[in-house]
C-alpha cells in the first residue's frame, strides 16, 4: 500500500512539473517584441506628403532584425512600396496632395490579431513671412501655426555668398511671431538672403510588446530677404 501510494505521488508530482514547464514556454514564447521607425515629410512646394515606415523584429533594438509585414504597410489607407534596403526594409509611399494632419500607419503584426495603427499628428505653417531683418535689431518673422511643446522650428538661410546657415527655435511658440535677437545673427554678412522653414516633431511611444519612434517634418517654401546693418 504505501509503494503504491509512493508511486502515485511520485506521478503526479511529475505530471505537475511538465505542466509548469509548458506554461513557462508558452510564457517565455509570448509576442517578439517589435521596434519600428515612421517618418512624414511634407514639401509645401511642391505639395508632396511621403510617409516611410521600417520594422524590426527582436530582444532588444541593438539585436533586432528587419521585420517583413505580411501583407504590407498601408498609408492613409493607401499600399506602400516595399524596398529592400541593407540592414532594413522600409515601406514607403510620396502623394501629391494638401498638407494632412493626422496621418496614419497601418499593418498586421504576427501573433496579432487586430490591426496595428500609428497615427502622427501636427499642425502644418500656413504661410511665414520675414517682417524686418537688420544685424542691429535682430530678425523678425511672421509664422502662421506655432509651436506646441516637444516641436522645434529650425531656419535654413542661404547668404550672399551661398553659404548655409542654420538657426533652430524650439517650442513652444504660442505667438505667430518670432523674433532672432542681433547677437544670433553675429556671423551673418548683409545682404541677400534665401530661408525657409522646417517645422518638425519627434515622439517615442512604447505599448505593450511595441516600441516606436516617429517623426514628422514641414518644409515651407522658400522666402527672399535682404539683410541690412
Amino acid at each position: 500500500m504505501y509503494w503504491r501510494t509512493s508511486v502515485s505521488a511520485l506521478l503526479a508530482i511529475i505530471l505537475s512539473l511538465l505542466l509548469w514547464q509548458c506554461q513557462g514556454t508558452a510564457t517565455t514564447t509570448n509576442t517578439p517584441t517589435v521596434f519600428a521607425r515612421f517618418n512624414i515629410r511634407y514639401l509645401a512646394e511642391d505639395q508632396q506628403l511621403r510617409g516611410q515606415a521600417e520594422l524590426f523584429s527582436g530582444d532588444s533594438s541593438s539585436v533586432a532584425q528587419p521585420l517583413a509585414i505580411v501583407g504590407g504597410v498601408a498609408f492613409l489607407g493607401s499600399g506602400t512600396q516595399e524596398k529592400r534596403l541593407p540592414g532594413a526594409i522600409r515601406y514607403e509611399s510620396t502623394l501629391r496632395v494638401p498638407y494632412l494632419s493626422p496621418t496614419n500607419f497601418s499593418f498586421q503584426l504576427p501573433q496579432r490579431e487586430a490591426l496595428t495603427q500609428v497615427q502622427l499628428d501636427m499642425a502644418g505653417l500656413d504661410n511665414f513671412e520675414v517682417m524686418q531683418a537688420s544685424k542691429a535689431q535682430g530678425l523678425r518673422l511672421r509664422v502662421k501655426g506655432g509651436l506646441e511643446a516637444g516641436e522645434s522650428l529650425l531656419l535654413l538661410f542661404t547668404d550672399p555668398n551661398q553659404e548655409a546657415r542654420t538657426i533652430v527655435r524650439p517650442g513652444p511658440l504660442n505667438q505667430e511671431g518670432l523674433f532672432i535677437p542681433p547677437d544670433a545673427l553675429l556671423h551673418f554678412i548683409p545682404g541677400a538672403y534665401r530661408v525657409y522653414l522646417v517645422k518638425s516633431k519627434e515622439t517615442e511611444v512604447t505599448i505593450d510588446n511595441f516600441h516606436y519612434q516617429a517623426s514628422v517634418e514641414y518644409y515651407t517654401q522658400e522666402q527672399v530677404f535682404n539683410l541690412v546693418d
